[in-house]
C-alpha cells in the first residue's frame, strides 16, 4: 500500500494544526514520497486530538491525510480517494465497503446571470411506474428521468474487495467504480480538472460507546497536471450557501435517505439541476426543492400556486401543501448568511437572484401576482408574446442586483426589523394592599424606549389620541394604543403552596390589566400606572407571587418593500395609510402579594422558541401576520402562561371520543400542537363534534364525517421537525424531567358551577403526558397505574390518590422520563 505515495510533495512535518500542504501540483519528478513512518506518525498525532474526531469534525478525514503528505484524490483513471476516520482518540479501523458511499461532482461557474451549479458525474435512470403521478388516475409527467447518485459498488468479488482498502499508515483508499474521464459513464458530463471539484462521503460507523455515528465528510479541490488533488483554499472558488447547523436549529439533526445524509454540502452532490423526479416532472435541485417544501402551504394557497409534490422511494407520494415555514419566509438569513465563515456564498440571495431560487417561494403560474407583473417585462426584453417565465436569469440580475430593487430590499420584514426600535422597560412594581383587602392595586413604573436611539423614551400619548388627562383615549389603531400590562397571580382557594402556579386569569382575574398610555407621564416619558387587583371572593383569594407582563404591538404605518428610496414611503390605500403590527421587545417583573417572593420556575425560553419561530407570535405556518396568534401582541412565554393557566378550558371538544373539552393550559396546548406525530387523535382548535377522529379530520367510525367546519387541525399542519424527541430543544435546565405543576387542567365545567375547585380536570402530570400520548391505552395506564384522573374528578379531589408517575418515570428510575424519550 505504501506504493500509493508515489510522486508526492514533501510531507508536512507537523499536523497538529491540521494545515494543508497544498501539494499535488508540483513537477512530479524530483520529489520523494513521505516515509511510511512520517505518514503514520502524522496521522496518529492528529487522531489523538479530540477536536479532530470525525463525529464533530467532518474535514479531518481529508485534512489529516493531506497534511501527512498523501494526496486526497487522484484522477488518472477511476478516481482514488485517501481518507482517514478518527474516533475516540485513535484511527478507526475495520471499516468495510458498506460503511461508505461516495459522490463526486464539479462546480460549473454560472454565466449570463445563471448561478454556479454543482454537477455530478454519476447518474441513474428513474423509470416512472405506470399510474403514479399527478391527477386521478395518476399519470407520470415523464416516462423516465436522470438522477444524480453515488458511486456504485463493484459487482465482481475481486474488484469489490479492492474498492475499499485500509493502509497500515492509518488511512483508507477508496477506488471509484465510475471512470469520470469517460463521458459514456457520466451521462455526458465532461471531466474538467481545472474546475473546483468535491468528493463527499456518506460515512457510518460505531464509536467506542457503541453509538452510531453518521457524518458526511467532504473535500473541495482541483486536479493538477499529475492527476492529484490541489485543495481549494479560496472561499470564492467553492459554493457553500447554507450551513447544516442552521437546518439543525429546527431539525435537530438533518437525517435523510435512511438517516445517513446529514450535511447540506453532501445534499448538493445529487440535488442539482441534473436530477428530476420522473413522476411529477419536478426538478430536484436543492435550492428549488427545499424552498418549495418550506413554502408548501403558501404556494398551495396562493393564486397561481401549486401543490408541490414529489414521488419518492417505492413510489411514495410526498405532498408539501401543508408545510409552513414556522417563521416569516422573508427571513432569508435564517439559512443564508455570508457572515458565517462556513457559508462564503451565503449572501448570494442578495446579489445573485435566479428563477431557480426566487420562483420557489413566489407563486408564478398563470394568474399569480408575479406572473402578472412580469409578463409585460418579458414582452419588452424577450419579445412579443413571451411569458413571464421566459425571462432569463440575466434579466433577473439586472433588475434585482444589489443596490437596485435587490432581494434584500424587497424582503424587508417590517414587523421584525422595526422591533429593534421598541423595548418595554419595567422599572419597578409595588403591591398596594388595604386594611380590608379591597380596592387593591399594583403600581407599575415603566417606559418604552428606542434601543436604536440611545434608549430614548417614547411619549405613549400620540397626536392620534383624544381627550385630556385623566380621560385620554387612544384607540387600538393608534401607534401605542395596544400596549398593556397584565397581572398574573394565584387566587384559587386551597391552592397548594411551594410552587408558583398562576391561576387567576380564568378565575375572575382577567380584569387585572391597564393600558400603558393611561399612565402618568413624569415629564420625561417615564410613566406610572395602577393595575387593579380584583377583590377577594369565596372562590378567589389573591395571594403568593404575582407577575406583571407587558403585551401588545406597535401600530406602524406600513412601509413600501419595493421602493428604492430611503426613507421608505408609506403604503396608502384609498387615501389612508395601511397599518401593520410591529413587534415589541416585551418584559415582565414579579412581586409578592403575600409571603416572600417565589418566582415562577423557568420551563422553556423565548430564545429556544425563536430558533424555529424567528420572532414568537410574528407569523405562523401560513407565513402571514394575519394568521399569527394574537396578531403578534403576545410574543413571550412569560406572557403566555398568564392566560393559558390550568383553568383555561376551551370550547373545543376532544377528538378521542370523550365528551370533554380540550384544555388550553400552556403546557398541554404546546405539547398537543407540536406532538401530533406521537398522537393517535388530532389536537385541534374549533372542533365541536363528539367522536373519535383520525388525523385526517374524519370520524374513524365511518371515514366520512368531518370535524366542525373551520376547525384548525394541527395534526395535518404541524409536525415536529426534529429527527427524534429532544426535550431540551424547548426546555431549559432539564425542566422536562420534573413536572412541578400543582393544578389539574380543566376539561369540564358542569352547568352553573363557578367554583374552580369543582371543575373536572386531568391531573397535573397526566395533563402533560397525555397531550402527546393520547391513546386509550395511555389514558388507561395513567389512571389505573399512575393514580391520575382524566376528567372524572374535580380539582379539589385530584390530589387523592396522589399521582404516582414518578415512582417509575422519575429521571434515573426504572422507566425514567429521560430514558423513554431517548434523551442523553
Amino acid at each position: 500500500m505504501k506504493q500509493l505515495l508515489v510522486r508526492w510533495g514533501m510531507a508536512c512535518s507537523v499536523v497538529v494544526a491540521m494545515a494543508g500542504c497544498g501539494g499535488g501540483g508540483g513537477d512530479g519528478g524530483n520529489v520523494q514520497p513521505p516515509s511510511s513512518v512520517a505518514v503514520n506518525s502524522a496521522i496518529a498525532t492528529a487522531s489523538a486530538l479530540a477536536a479532530n474526531d470525525t463525529a464533530i469534525n467532518s474535514a479531518a478525514p481529508f485534512t489529516a491525510v493531506q497534511a501527512a503528505g498523501v494526496p486526497v484524490v487522484t484522477v488518472n483513471s477511476p478516481p482514488k480517494v485517501n481518507f482517514t476516520v478518527f474516533s475516540d482518540g485513535a484511527v478507526k479501523t475495520g471499516l468495510v465497503i458498506t460503511n461508505v458511499s461516495f459522490a463526486i461532482a464539479k462546480l460549473v461557474p454560472g454565466a449570463n446571470g445563471n448561478p454556479d451549479q454543482w454537477v455530478n458525474y454519476i447518474y441513474r435512470k428513474e423509470t416512472a411506474a405506470a399510474g403514479v403521478g399527478p391527477g386521478t388516475p395518476g399519470v407520470p409527467v415523464l416516462a423516465s428521468a436522470m438522477q444524480a447518485t453515488t458511486d456504485g459498488k463493484q459487482t465482481d468479488a475481486a474488484l469489490l474487495a479492492a474498492q475499499l482498502v485500509y493502509n497500515a499508515d492509518g488511512y483508507y483508499t477508496y477506488t471509484f467504480k465510475t471512470d469520470i474521464k469517460g463521458v459514456a459513464q457520466t451521462n455526458g458530463v465532461v471531466f474538467e480538472p481545472a474546475l473546483t471539484h468535491r468528493v463527499a462521503i456518506q460515512l457510518s460507523y460505531k464509536n467506542a460507546a457503541g453509538a452510531d455515528v453518521k457524518v458526511n465528510p467532504y473535500f473541495d479541490f482541483t486536479i493538477g497536471a499529475d492527476g492529484k488533488s490541489v485543495p481549494v483554499t479560496d472561499p470564492a472558488k467553492t459554493r457553500k450557501m447554507t450551513d447544516v447547523t442552521s437546518c439543525n436549529g429546527c431539525h435537530e439533526k438533518l437525517a435523510l435517505h435512511g438517516g445517513g445524509r446529514v450535511d447540506t454540502q453532501f445534499c448538493v452532490m445529487c440535488h442539482n439541476p441534473g436530477t428530476t423526479d420522473a413522476n411529477s416532472g419536478n426538478n430536484l435541485n436543492l435550492a428549488t426543492m427545499v424552498h418549495k417544501i418550506h413554502a408548501g402551504k403558501l404556494l398551495k394557497s396562493a393564486v397561481g400556486g401549486e401543490d408541490y409534490t414529489i414521488w419518492g422511494y417505492g413510489n411514495s407520494k410526498h405532498s408539501y401543501a401543508e408545510v409552513g415555514f414556522p417563521q416569516d419566509l422573508r427571513n432569508c438569513t435564517v439559512c443564508h448568511s455570508g457572515a458565517n465563515p462556513k457559508t462564503p456564498q451565503g449572501d448570494n440571495w442578495k446579489t445573485k437572484p435566479s428563477k431557480e431560487a426566487c420562483l420557489t417561494c413566489h407563486a408564478n403560474n398563470s394568474g399569480s401576482a408575479w406572473e402578472v407583473s412580469h409578463k409585460l417585462i418579458a414582452g419588452i426584453f424577450v419579445g412579443a408574446g413571451a411569458q413571464a417565465k421566459d425571462l432569463p436569469n440575466q434579466q433577473c440580475v439586472r433588475c434585482h442586483e444589489s443596490g437596485v430593487v435587490s432581494a434584500e430590499r424587497v424582503h424587508f420584514n417590517q414587523v421584525e426589523v422595526n422591533a429593534a426600535k421598541y423595548k418595554m422597560n419595567i422599572e419597578s412594581v409595588a403591591f398596594n394592599d388595604t386594611a380590608d383587602h379591597t380596592a387593591r392595586s399594583v403600581t407599575v413604573k415603566y417606559f418604552l424606549s428606542d434601543p436604536t436611539n440611545g434608549n430614548a423614551a417614547y411619549n405613549l400619548v400620540t397626536s392620534e389620541c383624544t381627550g385630556t388627562a385623566p380621560a385620554i383615549a387612544c384607540a387600538n389603531t393608534t401607534k401605542f394604543g395596544n400596549l398593556r400590562f397584565y397581572l398574573a397571580f394565584q387566587n384559587m382557594v386551597g391552592q397548594p403552596g411551594g410552587t408558583t402556579e398562576f391561576s387567576a386569569y380564568n378565575n375572575g382575574g382577567s380584569s387585572a390589566n391597564a393600558y400603558a398610555y393611561k399612565g402618568t407621564n413624569d415629564g420625561n416619558n417615564h410613566f406610572e400606572v395602577s393595575i387593579p387587583v380584583p377583590d377577594d371572593t369565596a372562590t378567589s383569594v389573591a395571594k403568593g407571587t404575582a407577575r406583571v407582563v407587558s403585551i401588545g404591538q406597535i401600530k406602524e404605518h406600513k412601509l413600501s418593500a419595493i421602493s428604492t428610496g430611503d426613507p421608505r414611503p408609506e403604503v396608502v390605500v384609498d387615501g389612508a395609510p395601511v397599518l401593520v403590527n410591529t413587534l415589541v421587545q416585551h418584559t415582565y417583573k414579579e412581586l409578592a402579594l403575600t409571603g416572600t417572593l417565589l418566582p415562577r420556575r423557568a420551563i422553556v425560553s423565548n430564545e429556544k422558541c425563536s430558533v424555529c419561530h424567528g420572532a414568537l407570535g410574528a407569523t405562523s405556518g401560513s407565513n402571514t401576520l394575519a394568521n399569527a396568534f394574537h396578531g403578534g401582541a403576545r410574543n413571550t412565554v412569560e406572557a403566555c402562561v398568564v392566560c393559558h393557566d390550568a383553568n383555561r378550558m376551551s370550547s373545543t371538544i376532544m377528538t378521542n371520543g370523550m365528551a370533554l373539552n380540550e384544555s388550553y393550559q400552556f403546557k398541554r396546548m404546546i405539547h398537543g400542537i407540536h406532538g401530533n406525530s406521537k398522537r393517535v387523535y388530532p389536537f385541534t382548535h374549533g372542533n365541536k363534534v363528539v367522536g373519535a377522529f383520525g388525523k385526517d379530520g374524519l370520524l374513524l367510525s365511518d371515514g366520512v364525517t368531518p370535524m366542525t367546519t373551520g376547525t384548525e387541525n394541527y395534526a395535518a399542519e404541524v409536525a415536529w421537525p426534529g429527527v427524534g424527541i429532544n426535550c431540551n430543544a424547548c426546555h431549559v435546565n432539564n425542566s422536562y424531567k420534573t413536572d412541578m405543576g400543582t393544578l389539574g387542567a380543566v376539561v369540564q365545567k358542569d352547568a352553573g358551577v363557578t367554583d374552580p375547585n369543582l371543575w373536572k380536570v386531568i391531573s397535573p402530570k397526566a395533563a402533560t403526558c397525555t397531550s402527546c400520548h393520547d391513546s386509550s391505552a395511555a389514558i388507561a395506564h395513567v389512571t389505573k397505574f399512575g393514580g391520575a384522573t382524566f376528567g372524572d374528578k374535580t380539582q379539589a379531589d385530584v390530589a387523592l390518590p396522589r399521582e404516582s408517575c414518578t415512582d417509575c418515570h422519575a429521571s434515573g428510575g426504572v422507566k425514567g422520563v429521560d430514558t423513554v424519550h431517548g434523551q442523553k
